[in-house]
């Protein structure tokens, strides 16, 4: 399970996405309205933004039990990737459409990492599946 490199790939990912639980994705000055009341846009202060993080972060862990199922690991891990890019554009539209100036948090790069390390997986995956295909042709 942990011996497949996609399967680190996968973890990687899972904690990236994790780790978005406590950094910001944008900080601004203080308003009395929008999503900066706090000073900071993090995944607290938008539920859409909170929902998909919990669903690409849980489908990324069990993403990482599935090795039986090559096909459905691909699938999911193709899955995760879509989920992370509405993530990044959803937490960039919320923190830059406001209207409030803001600045760049760590929180805006992580998807784009996590995104880079799920296709990382998701071709570790599927070069294994076409090994296990061309060995069964030889048969």
């Amino acid at each position: 399970m942990l011996q497949r490199i996609q399967s680190l790939y996968l973890l990687v990912a899972t904690i990236l996405q994790s780790l978005l639980f406590v950094l910001p994705f944008a900080t601004a000055e203080k308003a009395t309205e929008g999503p900066f009341l706090d000073g900071d846009l993090d995944l607290y202060d938008n539920v859409i933004l909170l929902s998909v993080l919990i669903v690409a972060a849980t489908f990324s862990f069990i993403c990482i039990f599935l090795f039986n199922n090559r096909k459905l690991q691909m699938n999911i891990s193709l899955g995760v990737i879509v989920l992370s890019i509405i993530l990044s554009g959803l937490a960039a539209y919320f923190a830059f459409g406001s209207g409030i100036a803001a600045s760049i948090g760590i929180g805006l790069f992580i998807p784009i990492i996590a995104i880079v390390f799920n296709f990382l997986a998701y071709r570790g995956i599927k070069s294994d599946d076409d090994l296990v295909k061309s060995s069964n042709r030889l048969r």
